[in-house]
């Protein structure tokens, strides 16, 4: 019996349905998703896995810059109500996967508990809400944070400064767990490195391409690092708003021979251009109200055995550990980064020791089976402890 409803945009992505593959008991977990998702200012659309326990409905409102209601309706189902009485005599839980912040949320809760279901909802929120959020927002958002927790039968936080902050404002059980885990076995170095720049110290950065993400910072720290490491090569791959800054910067600093700018790269190409590189670089800043809240794309660079240099600032710590998997440095500060590039780019065994200590990092902490295993106990618990496998 599937007594587990998951609902909401992210699982539209095989990468994080994959997590739900590996549940405990065959056939206790179904999924409504949107028909497609459009993202990235619509470059890319994804659609769901095709798979028996997926339904799917349309989606409504695809980003959080709307007028006037900004996000508060992002992933809007409004499918969900009928979809949930149809399957109203098998399931006992949702898991709406969006924030308690959100109108889209209480919809779902509103409901969910209307049909005598539990409810569970998730957030990435890593900053406490009076330091990002000021006047009508403010008092707008902690209102639907509070109605959503009351309605619900517990939280999911994607980091653990997400838990510390909602134990304020909430008694019910929270779990610390990711949206989603990770695959071992698909992340691994191909060997032998055959890339044309095998002869390189090769530091890679993969992600959005934002002023948040401090890949300007990259830039600016390159040339000294270039003195100390003469071989040393930057790739940049991904998309984003901040594109055509970096691209000038790039000019700018005549660094058009030293970086190689490639676009959003799927799976397969991330594997491969992870193998070809020696450091991932992830110098991600506070910015607008907003620090990292997890960085799957470090997880997924430690798997490959890349020491990662980030920054200490947001939920960064609970995917790097400093000393141990990477090296972590004040954000912001340019010299530091420097020194952190030339300190890996000059030291083979260091590079070695820090990637191999990541990939058993994320190997015991963040696999599929895992992450899953996590979902699949604290949902039993909220439904009373039946979780007998």
């Amino acid at each position: 019996m599937r007594e587990i409803l998951i609902t909401g945009f992210p699982y539209v992505r095989e990468r994080y349905f994959a997590t739900f593959r590996h549940w405990p008991k065959p056939n206790g977990v179904s999924f409504l998703l949107p028909t497609e998702w459009i993202a990235k200012g619509g470059k890319v659309v994804f659609r769901p896995p095709t798979d028996a326990n997926v339904a799917t409905t349309r989606a409504y409102f695809h980003h959080s810059h709307y007028p006037l209601i900004g996000g508060l309706l992002k992933g809007f189902m409004p499918g969900f109500i009928p979809h949930l009485w149809h399957h109203r005599r098998e399931v006992k839980l949702v898991y709406s996967c969006s924030e308690p912040t959100l109108l889209t949320t209480l919809y779902q809760a509103l409901w969910s508990k209307m049909l005598g279901k539990k409810h569970v909802c998730f957030t990435w929120e890593n900053l406490p809400y009076a330091r990002k959020l000021h006047g009508i927002s403010r008092f707008m958002h902690i209102a639907l944070l509070r109605l959503n927790l009351a309605l619900s039968d517990g939280l999911i936080c994607g980091n653990q400064a997400g838990a510390d902050i909602h134990r304020r404002y909430t008694a019910k059980p929270i779990a610390v767990i990711p949206m989603n885990g990770l695959d071992p076995d698909q992340f691994h170095r191909l060997e032998p490195r055959t890339s044309s720049l095998s002869s390189r110290i090769v530091y890679a950065f993969v992600g959005a391409i934002g002023y948040r993400k401090g890949i300007q910072n990259i830039l600016k720290a390159l040339p000294s690092v270039i003195k100390r490491v003469p071989s040393a090569h930057v790739i940049i791959a991904g998309a984003g708003e901040y594109e055509q800054n970096i691209d000038a910067l790039i000019g700018e600093l005549g660094l058009c021979d030293r970086v190689t700018r490639l676009p959003w790269v799927e799976q397969k190409e991330l594997v491969q251009l992870l193998s070809a590189s020696d450091v991932f670089l992830y110098p991600s800043i506070p910015h607008g109200g907003w620090t990292e809240q997890f960085g799957y794309s470090m997880a997924e660079a430690s798997l490959m055995e890349l020491p990662v240099i980030a920054t200490h600032t947001g939920s960064i710590s609970d995917v790097v550990r400093d000393g141990e998997t990477g090296l972590l440095i004040p954000p912001g500060d340019t010299k530091a980064l420097e020194d952190a590039m030339i300190r890996l780019g000059t030291d083979a065994e260091l590079r070695s020791r820090l990637g191999h200590s990541g990939r058993a990092y994320i190997s015991g902490q963040l696999s599929h089976a895992i992450v899953a295993n996590k979902f699949y106990d604290f949902f039993h618990a909220i439904m009373g402890g039946a979780n007998s496998r």
